[in-house]
């Protein structure tokens, strides 16, 4: 229901500002296996209709934590969190705002203190088990970094197999199931895909962009 209410489109719109685009699901689009339709559309009268149903169709209050700094995959995460708060407020959910510093942050989401958090990640090595474990896996609850804590046997299965799995095709169809159950179970709301872009002067010679989120310059030098 929390994640119908949320126009995801606008919040892309706003707190991107054209570097972003809304996620399909929480595997990358560039991954193998990623898919588009993953992610949970914006349906204020069908939030409202399911909240009705759990019996919160008016007195539902939660915790909304917000991340205290800005990060290659969330530039503003103050304003998102304000945008997801009145997108609630209009199907009857009252959500306040909490923030705090970000070592902090960290420490208590992993211990599930919130309700509900936002934060996201850069893939570690373009694979989607890289994501798909550490966000998500049984042993990601007992780690901390399963901050959803939760915890599903069949997913559990699909990700063991996938790791073991060679064939690129084969994986591909294992990581679309997977993303098929998270869909259903919604133990995370995918929100947005940012687009990462590095201004750079035209002397700085032999950048490159990493697609893992690092800075090497290792080779970089300046043109006279």
């Amino acid at each position: 229901a929390l994640a119908k209410a949320v126009d995801r489109k606008a919040i892309v719109d706003a707190v991107y500002a054209g570097a972003g685009t809304v996620a399909g699901s929480v595997v990358p689009p560039a991954q193998i296996g990623a898919v588009t339709d993953a992610g949970i559309d914006y349906d204020p009268d069908g939030a409202k209709a399911l909240l009705k149903e759990a019996g919160h169709e008016s007195d539902l209050k939660i915790s909304l934590w917000a991340m205290p700094v800005s990060r290659p995959y969330n530039p503003n995460a103050k304003r998102m969190a304000e945008m997801i708060q009145a997108d609630w407020a209009k199907v009857g959910v009252k959500a306040e705002i909490v923030s705090f510093e970000w070592g902090e942050y960290l420490k208590r989401t992993a211990a599930g203190e919130q309700d509900a958090y936002l934060l996201g990640g850069s893939s570690d090595n373009g694979d989607p088990d890289n994501m798909l474990s550490y966000l998500l896996s049984c042993d990601g609850v007992k780690g901390g970094s399963n901050r959803s804590r939760w915890c599903d046997p069949a997913f559990e299965k699909l990700l063991q197999d996938g790791r073991v799995a060679a064939d690129p095709k084969q994986r591909a169809d294992i990581y679309a199931r997977a993303q098929a159950i998270l869909k259903v179970e919604v133990p995370v709301a995918p929100i947005a895909h940012s687009v990462v872009a590095i201004p750079i002067r035209k002397s700085v010679l032999n950048y490159v962009l990493d697609p893992f989120g690092r800075q090497n310059f290792a080779a970089v030098d300046m043109a006279e």
